[in-house]
């Protein structure tokens, strides 16, 4: 299955720049598998996540909107999904 993720602005830089990634994941695949993948490719993105050593300073969202995911920051001005 082909899962394309839309990445805002503040994040382009630690995904080589790409605006939009597409993914070739199992059809299985949950929204965690794709992250998960998404940041094995991108290894800057982890910067973005919290855990016990580093609290929720900076931090992405997900929304899911069929076979689209879109990641969204604490700086992104919306959590709506373009439509179309």
């Amino acid at each position: 299955m082909n899962v394309t993720v839309v990445i805002p602005r503040p994040l382009q830089p630690a995904c080589e720049g790409r605006a939009k990634i597409e993914l070739g994941v199992p059809p299985s695949s949950s929204v965690g598998d794709v992250v998960q993948t998404l940041m094995a490719l991108y290894p800057g993105l982890r910067a973005f996540v919290a855990n016990e050593k580093r609290p929720m300073k900076q931090h992405f969202n997900v929304m899911q909107k069929g076979h689209v995911l879109y990641l969204f920051t604490s700086t992104s001005s919306s959590a709506t999904p373009p439509s179309g």
